[in-house]
């Protein structure tokens, strides 16, 4: 996480005063911000930039809610609007032990060809396929009642005539 003050980010106003951007909640920006925030070029690199980490660049939601006091829902949200407009794209997953964070390429850079700039398309177009699913729903699936069971067994007791003619449970 960087926390240096003199850091920041420059936003031509192409991108700034796009329906992509324009449209974005303020905690979609803040987590733009704070992921762009995380890129590293290559300072060698003469006449531009190049950056080294596009694709690989993580934010956290424990690092999220611990800088701007929100909850996790509130992250996911912005995540996903973010991928929904096409400012960012899922790279990895993460989730899968310690220390596997989820990747993200972030596509609105001034050195990108304008193909894989997804937000210039936005609204005609929308990445909302993209938006990564919940993982694990899967558990008792072929367990679960089907529509129209109510789980109810409906001879719960077998039903027994004594020699009176007399029903017993």
């Amino acid at each position: 996480m960087v926390n240096n003050p003199k850091a920041g980010q420059w936003y031509n106003d192409e991108l700034f005063f796009s329906n992509a951007y324009q449209g974005l909640p303020k905690s979609a920006r803040n987590l733009f911000h704070c992921l762009r925030n995380e890129l590293r070029f290559d300072k060698k690199l003469n006449g531009g930039r190049r950056y080294l980490n596009n694709g690989d660049v993580s934010y956290t939601i424990i690092q999220f809610r611990q800088k701007f006091g929100t909850t996790s829902e509130t992250y996911i949200r912005a995540r996903n609007q973010l991928i929904k407009v096409g400012l960012i794209k899922q790279t990895y997953r993460g989730g899968y032990g310690s220390g596997s964070m989820a990747k993200y390429k972030i596509l609105a850079l001034t050195y990108l060809p304008r193909s894989e700039e997804r937000w210039r398309n936005y609204p005609d177009k929308n990445w909302e396929s993209d938006i990564p699913k919940a993982k694990g729903l899967t558990i008792g699936k072929e367990t679960r009642w089907k529509k129209g069971q109510s789980g109810r067994n409906i001879k719960s007791q077998p039903i027994q005539s004594n020699p009176n003619g007399v029903f017993t449970p």
